[in-house]
């Protein structure tokens, strides 16, 4: 018997209502759901895509040990004695736990992750946050005093929407969530809105703007500043400076800002003195209806955390945070960020074979995880969701520390070369087999939360995430989740127990599903609550500081990253090739002496890859293109654990990379 079920799609924060067809157990299609509040019947090509995926015939259905199919017994009690004599050898901090993309979205996986690893003891937390974001929350802990703020756009009322370094019509969103980006475009414009773009590439979103700036990357850096110096001079918000900016944080940022002029900023960008006095008049124009979020491009870049701390600092100066008509902030009904605290709990030590590094908001950097696998300070690996191998710099080498494990520990939905290198190997229910909760409360364009039951049974042997760990801790007898027996839950009492500690009712929640249930929009409580001692740190000293010596990207071909519709990060969902694709100029290809399909060696000083050629005019001159989360001939292999790594995110130097480029 065929039927229709109503779910969201899990496998982005966008969350899109969808509505999946299955004839007895077999899933035939996945379409919009009309009647969605928010996707209003939107869904990308990945979405489209889940019934290939799902039954795939790459799908992990058993679990594995050392290379063999075994029961959950055996897999489990082995890996748990193992866990016990490292923990009574080297300490609970050798068992590491990575958090990737692939587990964001399972709500309950990703609760129990977050929860396990502490149950025995551990610190050695390692997340996507720091291969891709980590300077969004650097610079929202620096100005804001709290790392899990993040402003929100509003596209149901008119003002001014910048873009940087992000293509919010493949990604989704980065900062605010899109669903169906497109119509919200189109929606925002015909209501009289205004949309900007800066970067190197005409993206499909910049199609859709009023505006596309072209700026070379690192220069939108000098754009923001010579912004932010003009407001201050003119146009700044008097509210924000008397009220919630301290007179000596005022006085440094007039001082850090003072040598970026609009014409350094022409020069740097390439831009005209025009269409920089008409920017700036727009952010004049629109005061407190200014929208503003960047991406990868500028996250990835080398001086990320200064493009996210000056977006901080326009929103802050054209009275657009916290208000009617400009940004908001979704307080959420789960993750709802507490107040400052008068004390601040010692921060732990960094990886001590890189000291080097600081933790980020309390985790580990990721580009130290292979230097304490060589160290022997971590000797047991969970990844859950992630693949290091396309994710990380250097891929060979964490190919080959890998290997020296005494576990590596995989917990995913499909095989791979990871699953082929792990000594276990626990296969994950996937989207349609769970129960969830859309948890991305903080970026979502919606205030509100959505719940799902599953649509199909599990396959195989697989199980829920927060089984595997919880099996886990029975066994080490270090039990969590309170105490409760994990082979008496379910999915949905498991969400249940997360939502009883909520400002919602379990029974709402899920009565209301994958539409979802409102949480009432506030304005004023980040202002009121949350800001320390009542202020915008708008000019934190190590901020400050990077600014001064900020330096313009050197000549020649800069390489950004490029995100495609089909794929997220490494797990391909519709048609797409595997092949990697360098977009360049026409005068870039003439120059490197290559042609559109032929194939080029990219090179920098820490390695070379392969891809094919496609002559583009809608990237800038100077500026190659190349998709990230690719293997083998991924950006990785270009980039370096050791060098360029900055110091207050522990990012890898990923964007905005000087490469030469030439016929294979």
């Amino acid at each position: 018997m065929v039927g229709d079920q109503l779910t969201f799609c899990r496998i982005c924060a966008a969350a899109c209502g969808i509505t999946v067809t299955v004839e007895d157990e077999r899933v035939l299609r996945v379409r919009g759901d009309a009647a969605h509040p928010v996707s209003r019947g939107y869904t990308c090509s990945k979405g489209r895509g889940i019934p290939a995926w799902h039954h795939s015939s790459a799908r992990l259905d058993r679990p594995r040990l050392r290379g063999v199919d075994v029961t959950w017994d055996v897999a489990l009690d082995d890996l748990a004695a193992i866990l016990g004599t490292v923990m009574a050898d080297a300490g609970p901090d050798a068992i590491a736990l990575y958090l990737g993309t692939g587990l964001a979205y399972d709500s309950g996986g990703q609760i129990a992750a977050g929860t396990w690893l502490p149950s025995l003891g551990s610190s050695a937390f390692y997340s996507a946050s720091t291969v891709d974001n980590a300077p969004i929350i650097v610079a929202a802990d620096l100005v804001a005093g709290n790392a899990g703020l993040n402003p929100v756009w509003n596209p149901y009322e008119p003002g001014l929407l910048l873009l940087i370094g992000t293509n919010p019509v493949i990604s989704h969103g980065y900062g605010t969530t899109l669903p169906d980006p497109i119509s919200h475009y189109r929606d925002f414009r015909n209501l009289g809105g205004r949309i900007w773009v800066l970067d190197p590439r005409r993206t499909e979103s910049a199609a859709l703007a009023d505006e596309h700036v072209a700026v070379r990357p690192g220069a939108d850096i000098e754009v923001l500043a010579a912004l932010v110096r003009e407001l201050l001079d003119d146009g700044a918000d008097e509210i924000e400076l008397k009220r919630y900016c301290e007179p000596a944080q005022i006085d440094a940022l007039r001082r850090a800002v003072a040598p970026f002029t609009r014409v350094r900023a022409g020069q740097a960008a390439r831009i005209d003195a025009t269409t920089f006095e008409k920017l700036l008049a727009e952010l004049r124009a629109h005061h407190g209806r200014v929208a503003m979020f960047c991406g990868t491009g500028t996250t990835m870049a080398a001086d990320g955390v200064l493009v996210e701390w000056l977006r901080w600092v326009l929103l802050i100066l054209t009275g657009s945070l916290d208000r009617p008509g400009g940004m908001r902030f979704n307080r959420g009904a789960v993750n709802r960020p507490q107040p400052p605290s008068a004390t601040k709990a010692a921060a732990l030590a960094g990886p001590a074979s890189r000291p080097d590094l600081p933790r980020v908001v309390g985790q580990m950097p990721a580009v130290g995880l292979v230097d304490e696998i060589e160290a022997g300070n971590v000797r047991v690996l969970v990844l859950t969701g992630g693949n290091p191998l396309t994710a990380f710099p250097e891929p060979d080498r964490v190919r080959r520390a890998l290997a020296k494990l005494d576990a590596l520990v995989v917990i995913d939905v499909t095989d791979g070369e990871l699953a082929a290198l792990a000594t276990h190997v626990l296969p994950a229910t996937g989207q349609l087999e769970r129960a969830d909760l859309g948890l991305a409360e903080h970026v979502s364009l919606r205030s509100g939360l959505q719940a799902t039951g599953p649509i199909v049974a599990p396959v195989g042997d697989r199980k829920p995430v927060w089984w595997m760990l919880g099996s886990l801790s029975k066994r080490l007898g270090t039990p969590f989740f309170g105490g409760a027996d994990v082979d008496v839950l379910t999915d949905e009492l498991f969400l249940r127990g997360v939502l009883a500690h909520s400002s919602l009712d379990p029974d709402d929640v899920f009565a209301a599903g994958p539409r979802g249930i409102d949480v009432p929009i506030e304005y004023g409580w980040v202002h009121e609550t949350m800001l320390p001692g009542g202020h915008w740190q708008i000019a934190p000293p190590v901020l400050v500081d990077r600014l001064v010596a900020h330096q313009q990207q050197p000549a020649g071909l800069l390489l950004v990253p490029r995100r495609e519709m089909a794929w997220s990060n490494s797990v391909r969902y519709a048609g797409a090739g595997d092949e990697a694709v360098l977009r360049m100029h026409p005068s870039d290809a003439v120059g490197a002496g290559v042609g559109d399909g032929d194939t080029a060696v990219v090179a920098t000083a820490h390695g070379s890859i392969t891809a094919s050629v496609a002559v583009d005019h809608n990237v800038l001159t100077g500026v190659v293109s190349l998709t990230h989360g690719r293997s083998p001939q991924g950006p990785g292999v270009l980039t370096s654990a050791h060098d360029s790594i900055d110091p207050l995110t522990t990012m890898p130097h990923a964007s905005g990379i000087a490469v030469t480029v030439r016929l294979a």
